[in-house]
């Protein structure tokens, strides 16, 4: 089994090896995906469930992705969208979603599913600054148990302090924000792109920023080409939400 993931960009994967011999991010431990802004949630979501895309794709066994959020959150929000999903490349039956009442039991919930190596990866999504029981402790106790399961969790923040960020047992910590495409032939929609930045390192890497698109056909990223983007006339989130009414809200 890989012990590393990539983006599949070279530049990004060669930078982040850091002290190890590996290029990329470990699978084996506990990563941050902080929202750049509220409108950016859903590309932080997407983010989230495309990188772990391509570290269960590692493997041949075809492992689930196991997503919690908070009840209370998604009623606000919305919920993962499958069609969204069938049309960035992602197949919504790999995907298990787990409501849970508040973000202590977010983070029990993913205790519980980062110690069971049949998960392909684990995702716990919070909202706010300071989500009741995230601290240190949780943190460690869930890096500790991706260590001995080597299943990558991510932690997805939405509303997070960007000056004051809660202190984390995290490998890694990156900030998202939604990207303008270029268009393809016709005029017809983009690449789903996404603005990357690298905010903190265990191996004390910081400041590493690109601009991603992912290739739903093939499932890999690739760095833009700033000089061929479009004016930014408001980017558009790349994995919409849906309301909890939809017939179709509780499938992913």
């Amino acid at each position: 089994m890989p012990s590393h993931f990539t983006f599949g960009v070279k530049r990004i994967d060669a930078a982040l090896r850091g002290n190890a011999a590996e290029q990329g991010l470990p699978r084996a431990a506990l990563h941050e995906l902080h929202a750049a802004d509220k409108g950016d949630k859903a590309s932080t979501a997407a983010m989230a469930l495309l990188l772990a895309q391509r570290c269960r794709a590692l493997d041949s066994d075809n492992k689930p992705i196991l997503w919690i959020s908070e009840s209370g959150e998604a009623r606000r929000q919305g919920r993962l969208y499958p069609p969204g999903l069938a049309e960035m490349g992602l197949d919504p039956s790999h995907i298990i979603h787990v409501d849970a009442p508040d973000s202590i039991a977010v983070l029990r919930a993913a205790a519980d599913g980062v110690r069971c190596a049949a998960m392909g990866a684990v995702i716990a999504e919070l909202s706010g600054k300071k989500p009741k029981g995230l601290d240190l402790t949780a943190t460690r106790r869930l890096s500790l148990s991706a260590q001995q399961s080597g299943v990558v969790t991510w932690l997805l923040r939405n509303g997070s302090d960007k000056e004051d960020p809660l202190p984390t047992s995290a490998f890694s910590r990156w900030e998202i924000c939604a990207a303008p495409s270029i268009p393809l032939e016709a005029n017809a929609p983009g690449q789903s792109a996404f603005d990357i930045t690298l905010l903190r390192h265990r191996s004390g890497l910081y400041g590493l920023n690109a601009r991603l698109e992912w290739n739903c056909d093939h499932h890999e990223f690739r760095e833009q080409d700033i000089a061929k983007t479009p004016p930014n006339f408001g980017a558009v989130s790349p994995l919409p939400a849906v309301r909890t009414n939809h017939q179709g809200a509780r499938a992913a």
